[in-house]
This record gives C-alpha cells, sequence and structure tokens, in this order.
C-alpha cells in the first residue's frame, strides 16, 4: 500500500461572521476558497494539471456555497480544468472527512495528488434560505420522530443541563480558551498555516486572525444571554 505524505496545509484567517462587520463576510466562499488554493500552489509549486483532486467539506452548502465549493474555488483559483472537484457533507465532520478521503485515494493508489480541506462562511446562511430551524432534518417530521437531532448549539445547552454544568463553569472555560487563543497568536504559532486574503482589487481583505476576543473577562460572559436557551424543541 502506498504512503500518504502531508506536503503542507494553509488556511484563510477566521474572520467575524456578521456582514457589515467581519472582514471577510462580504467575500464570496469561491474566493476564499480560491485564495487556499493559489497558496498552496505558489507555495508547493505543483502542475495544477497533475492534481488527480480537489476535496472539500461544506456542512451547509446553500446559498454560494452551493454548487460544488472545490470545483468552482479551483477554477476560480485558476487551476487547470483538469483538476477535478468534489464536495461533500458530514456536518462537523465534514473538514476531517475530506482530508480522510484524500489521503485514502492516495493510499489505494488511485490517485497521485490531492487536496483535502473545507470551508464554511456562516454569514451567507440566512440568504433566501427561509427560517433557521433548529433541527438538522429540513422539517422531515416523520424521520424527526424517530431520530430527533438538534444542531449543535442546541445539543450543547441540552448536555450542559442535564449534566448539570453549570453557567460559570462553562463562561470560565471560554474566558481560558479566549487566553490561549491570545497566547498562541502572540507567540506566531499559526504564522506559517496563514495566508492573507485578497479583495478583487488587490488590497488586502484580512490577514490576521479576526474572532479572538482576549479582552473577554468572566463578567462580560456573564452579562451575555444564552444563544439557544429559547429554542423550543
Amino acid at each position: 500500500m502506498a504512503e500518504a505524505w502531508i506536503i503542507d496545509a494553509c488556511r484563510t484567517p477566521r474572520g467575524i461572521g456578521k456582514k457589515g462587520k467581519g472582514a471577510l463576510a462580504d467575500e464570496h466562499p469561491q474566493h476564499l476558497g480560491a485564495a487556499v488554493l493559489k497558496a498552496l500552489h505558489e507555495r508547493v509549486g505543483f502542475d495544477t494539471a497533475e492534481v488527480d483532486d480537489i476535496i472539500f467539506g461544506t456542512s451547509s452548502q446553500r446559498g454560494q456555497q452551493s454548487g460544488d465549493l472545490a470545483r468552482m474555488a479551483a477554477l476560480d483559483a485558476g487551476y487547470d480544468t483538469r483538476a477535478s472537484g468534489v464536495t461533500l457533507d458530514r456536518f462537523c465532520g465534514s473538514g476531517i472527512t475530506s482530508v480522510n478521503i484524500a489521503a485514502a485515494n492516495i493510499m489505494s493508489g488511485m490517485e497521485d495528488l490531492c487536496i483535502g480541506g473545507g470551508a464554511e462562511m456562516m454569514s451567507t446562511f440566512g440568504q433566501g434560505s427561509g427560517k433557521s430551524s433548529p433541527f438538522l432534518d429540513n422539517d422531515n417530521f416523520r424521520l424527526r420522530k424517530v431520530h430527533p437531532q438538534p444542531h449543535q448549539g442546541v445539543c450543547a445547552d441540552a448536555i450542559a443541563t442535564l449534566e448539570g454544568i453549570d453557567r460559570t463553569a462553562l463562561d470560565e472555560l471560554a474566558v481560558v480558551s479566549q487566553q490561549r487563543a491570545a497566547n498562541a497568536i502572540k507567540k506566531g504559532y499559526f504564522d506559517k498555516s496563514l495566508v492573507t486574503v485578497y479583495k478583487l482589487d488587490g488590497s488586502v481583505a484580512l490577514d490576521h486572525e479576526e474572532f479572538p476576543r482576549p479582552q473577554t473577562t468572566l463578567e462580560t460572559l456573564s452579562g451575555l444571554n444564552p444563544s439557544f436557551g429559547q429554542l423550543l424543541i
């Protein structure tokens, strides 16, 4: 069996997913995917015609994220048209599944060069999609009676309630997480993997992590309303 090697890995900075607020929120998902594919090509120097497959994981394949995002991003990045692309959905396991499939295809001998990754732009979800549901079944009520599947936010809230994990404990973990993120950014742990995203006019859209809030405290968190407490399931 052949071995699968990871040659390089990179990603865009994480941006705030609110239109009018996040630096990347108004960019097209295909453009962001293309930014990563362009960076990989420039960093590694492979012939894009030799890429057997580009596999993206995208959980919410609707609106601008629909229509095989991997293939469209490759074309937008200027890849050879012989570089194939496929987009899959395993909910929050989509990205890791993409990488696993890419590795498996190489190890099986079916392919020689693959790109595995993922993309998710939460700022695009509400466009033309109608009322949001707390369930993953797209209002298949027959299925819901047999397999009720609330999304992760609702499930996290339910697990915390059932396990007796109080709000203070969760807020404390959130503060520690923000502190760790600030430390990692300050020490440059992500510098090698981050690629700058440029707007269509060539100006910089985002070149750093936008979402971390190192100023977060227990006091500020305690003043926030629960995100999912009012959803009736």
